[in-house]
């Protein structure tokens, strides 16, 4: 059979450059935002998917692009993802389908019609093809994720699951913009609170403020996790060993300022609020407590929240928390992770500061650094 195999141009770009040999490229299609999806090639890179906006970043001599994830470095095009090649695949089968359909109708000479009929008379054969429906192609399957942002060093725009460390063009430390990002959500929900309180009432603003709050608290123990498995991998422990560390040693203790700064003071000989004074540690212990009622009794103060607490409020009363409360405590929670993640990564840790101050409800607003990268230490 003669003719090609793939046309020319299409969506393949198809170029013959020699004896059934064909050189192609494929757009790979984008989500609505632009962004295409990448995937660590790393089998033990977990969750290892995320996204890119074509454009943005390195655009150009690029020899290494890394996984957010796990840092894994591998050359920009190693970085499809399956759902991509599953893509590119079905484009392929169709532009076959199509073409040998037409090269077997030539090679019968059956025509336009399909159709031929061979010998006369006594003796004759009808010779028919009808090629079958091109096989459909679905675009590649692109997951959801909950966190966009750009680099700022290189101005990549990508997106990731979770607390991510790495820019996957230039494979900078930005572990603290993730971290910006969620509590500048945080600090988002909390300007809308005046809005809510008129609209849906007293009540619904106070829910809004206490989910600020647990949030808060939950960012604050997740950074510290995944500051203390870094740092603990960087002392050359295994995953196995880690893992032990995380579940004996750590456990949820990450949630109580006071029991974070011992267990960071045991795992990696690092004072947690070295440079703040007591009042601000006080301060955020006093607020971090009021998370116990709110989340495990409706917001109804108990003897364990006085307990601990040991200030103010009335057993059987609900607990109160403002919002200006709350971003206080973001405020001093940035600091301080900021300062330990210059400390404890003193070679990746790069400033990345812009001013500005964030409103909250009520007119508070913060000391003027934003959400957007590692605070300055204290002092």
């Amino acid at each position: 059979m003669n003719g090609p195999l793939f046309s020319g141009g299409g969506p393949l770009n198809a170029r013959r450059v020699g004896h059934d040999r064909y050189s192609m490229s494929v757009r790979l299609p984008t989500d609505e935002d632009g962004l295409g999806g990448r995937e660590c090639p790393s089998g033990s890179c977990s969750p290892g998917y995320f996204k890119v906006k074509p454009g943005t970043g390195i655009t150009g001599g690029q020899t290494q692009a890394f996984c957010p994830y796990c840092r894994h470095a591998d050359d920009p095009n190693g970085f499809y993802t399956q759902e991509q090649v599953r893509y590119i695949k079905d484009l392929i089968f169709r532009e076959l389908h199509q073409n040998v359909g037409k090269m077997l109708g030539d090679a019968l000479d059956l025509g336009p019609s399909g159709k031929k009929t061979v010998g006369g008379g006594f003796l004759s054969m009808e010779l028919s093809y009808k090629q079958g429906s091109p096989p459909h192609v679905h675009r590649p399957f692109e997951e959801e994720l909950r966190r966009d942002l750009t680099c700022p060093h290189c101005g990549l725009v990508h997106s990731v699951f979770g607390l991510a460390t790495w820019c996957p063009d230039c494979g900078r430390d930005i572990f603290m913009v993730h971290v910006g990002k969620e509590f500048e959500v945080i600090r988002a929900m909390l300007g809308d609170v005046d809005r809510r309180r008129k609209e849906l009432g007293h009540r619904v603003a106070a829910r809004d403020i206490e989910n600020a709050l647990e949030d808060t608290v939950s960012i604050f123990e997740a950074v510290l996790r995944a500051l203390t498995r870094r740092h603990l991998k960087g002392t050359g422990s295994s995953d196995q060993q880690v893992e032990e560390v995380m579940s004996k040693k750590v456990g949820n203790r990450f949630q109580n300022v006071e029991l974070a700064a011992v267990v960071m003071k045991e795992l990696a000989g690092v004072e947690l609020f070295d440079g703040f004074d007591q009042g601000t540690r006080d301060s955020l212990n006093l607020t971090f407590a009021k998370r116990h009622p709110i989340t495990h009794n409706l917001g109804v103060i108990d003897r364990k929240y006085l307990d601990k607490a040991r200030h103010g409020g009335l057993e059987g009363r609900e607990i109160r928390v403002g919002a200006v409360e709350v971003d206080g405590a973001i405020g001093t929670c940035v600091k301080v992770l900021g300062h330990l993640h210059e400390r404890l990564f003193p070679d990746t840790a790069v400033r990345t500061l812009s001013a500005g101050p964030t409103s909250v409800a009520g007119g508070a607003q913060n000391d003027g650094d934003q959400m957007t990268g590692i605070p300055p230490p204290p002092g």
